[in-house]
């Protein structure tokens, strides 16, 4: 080559080469799908997904790179999990409901009236409630948890009538969301259907049941308000929202990727912990406005519901086989 192509050719190199850089295509960013079938109306649940992708990106330095599919665009909620675990997508925050046919173990934040509060929740999931076989149990399909987080606990919601006590719920048909709801609603007395949340509204309508239990942010976001008059808050049961990444995808990150989403992961599960604790004093205050009863359900209450609730325990142990250690371990640690 002549001398005048030689510092032609080093021109070219070093004009698309910054100081300290090497053309390897390991300076691409680490992209990573993550998938949720929540909408971003669900604030405390969605926004701690959204500031954790963000926290990562920057501390990470722009090695790694999110997409973030909201809204159920690639998958619906009971499709998540199976698309995580077959790599078809990165990262996902499932709900525990759609789990417990997986992982029946998962069922645990299921059980009427085992935590009072989401902080008493969030203190039995930071004190390690998952890592007593659930974590290992996911990791045997493919997935690798990174944080557990309160997702928020199931009130009563009625027509016509207002449930202050376990005498309330018998003799009325109820919409409820899974197996567990359903045997506690059956014990009360009551008539259990299980449904989805889109199928509420209609069927309160049209006097297919009388009540339901959900979560304070789905009736709000299904608009239950127009068809129900009485709320009780009981903080009856709970969703666990997890933070999960596939096993393949997690092993083929720098550890220096996987510390920093550690940590972002924790304090996810604290952001949302915040967020939820606003969102109910806010929501309670939205149903008045919108004329709903809203009865906060008195200690003696409690104690009356937690008696019947009972006998649910003990069939939850009857489903899954080293269940009692999650009773007693939440017992030790709320």
């Amino acid at each position: 080559m002549q001398p005048r192509y030689a510092i032609f050719a080093l021109f070219l190199l070093t004009a698309f080469i910054c100081p300290g850089q090497t053309v390897q295509a390991g300076d691409k960013p680490v992209e990573i799908v993550f998938s949720t079938f929540m909408p971003t109306s669900y604030g405390y649940l969605v926004q701690p997904l959204q500031e954790f992708m963000t926290q990562v990106e920057q501390e990470t330095g722009g090695k790694v790179k999110f997409k973030f599919f909201h809204s159920g665009q690639l998958y619906k909620g009971k499709q998540e999990f199976a698309a995580l675990e077959r790599g078809e997508i990165d990262m996902a925050a499932p709900n525990d409901l759609y789990l417990t046919g997986i992982v029946p173990e998962t069922g645990i934040s299921n059980l009427p009236f085992m935590w009072e509060t989401p902080a008493s929740m969030q203190k039995s999931l930071d004190a390690g409630l998952w890592s007593l076989g659930i974590n290992d149990k996911f990791a045997q399909h493919n997935v690798v948890v990174l944080g557990t987080a309160a997702g928020g606990p199931y009130q009563i919601y009625a027509k016509g009538f207002q449930v202050t006590g376990p005498a309330d719920i018998k003799g009325k048909k109820w919409g409820v969301s899974g197996s567990t709801a359903s045997k506690a609603i059956e014990l009360l007395g009551g008539s259990p259907t299980t449904m989805s949340s889109g199928e509420l509204y209609l069927a309160l309508q049209r006097k297919t049941i009388d009540g339901c239990t959900r979560p304070l942010i789905t009736g709000l976001g299904r608009k239950l308000y127009e068809v129900v008059d009485n709320i009780s808050v009981t903080n009856m049961a709970y969703f666990t929202c997890v933070l999960a990444i596939n096993k393949e995808k997690w092993e083929s990150l720098p550890k220096d990727v996987q510390k920093v989403m550690i940590k972002a992961g924790k304090q996810r599960d604290k952001r949302q912990l915040a967020m939820l604790e606003a969102f109910m004093q806010d929501a309670i205050r939205q149903y008045k406005d919108k004329g709903v009863n809203v009865h906060k359900a008195s200690a003696e209450e409690l104690a009356q519901f937690k008696e019947k609730m009972i006998p649910v325990q003990k069939w939850w142990l009857t489903k899954v086989k080293d269940g009692k250690k999650y009773i007693d371990f939440i017992k030790a640690h709320h």
